[in-house]
């Protein structure tokens, strides 16, 4: 996956804004159509020339990479924020919810941005697992505030989401996603005293 051209010098103001207007399209975009987004449309729908958009990212799979990499942040920023909660289990929950959408989302952007995932040394890789951390601090602190069973580990409640939303992906019942998320809450979560 390449560098984007932008990426080592700062940005005018404008272009930041074209930057951030190109993302936003393309998210709206990639959660339309998937990975087959057509760049001319993105350009458009960020009221922006589609040479402003080979500026920023001179390919489609840059473009993917970037909508990837800024929700992976996002996601991070998120977990960092809840670290403080008052309720660890509630902050925990928020996230999950937040993961179930974001990996809907990124099964759409295809093969071989979820195969950069696993791949060390690709950027993918590393703001994956810094947002993979920051959400394991939540988990952490819910075990420690004894909310959750201590033996779950964050990968293995991560996959469990990110299964959810693929057999969920074409299923006609649109709250199944939101049951099984609350099967598998209930089925790490420590049982209140009394049961």
């Amino acid at each position: 996956m390449n560098e984007s051209p932008q990426a080592n010098r700062p940005m005018r103001a404008d272009a930041q804004r074209n930057y951030a207007s190109l993302l936003n399209a393309a998210r709206v975009a990639i959660s339309e159509r998937g990975a087959d987004i057509v760049l001319e449309d993105v350009a458009r729908s960020a009221g922006v020339g589609i040479g402003t958009l080979y500026r920023h990212f001179p390919t489609r799979q840059d473009l993917l990479e970037a909508v990837f990499l800024d929700e992976a942040n996002e996601l991070r920023a998120h977990a960092e924020e809840l670290a403080n909660a008052p309720i660890p289990f509630d902050a925990l929950m928020s996230w999950l919810r937040l993961q179930m959408d974001f990996a809907a989302r990124g099964r759409s952007m295809g093969a071989a941005i979820m195969a950069a995932k696993h791949v060390p040394g690709t950027r993918i890789y590393d703001a994956n697992k810094a947002m993979h951390q920051a959400g394991e601090v939540l988990l952490l602190r819910a075990q420690a505030a004894e909310q959750i069973r201590t033996d779950v580990h964050i990968i293995d409640v991560l996959r469990l989401v990110y299964g959810i939303v693929m057999v969920n992906e074409h299923a006609s019942d649109p709250d199944g996603v939101n049951r099984m998320l609350d099967l598998v809450i209930a089925g790490i979560r420590t049982k209140p005293s009394g049961d």
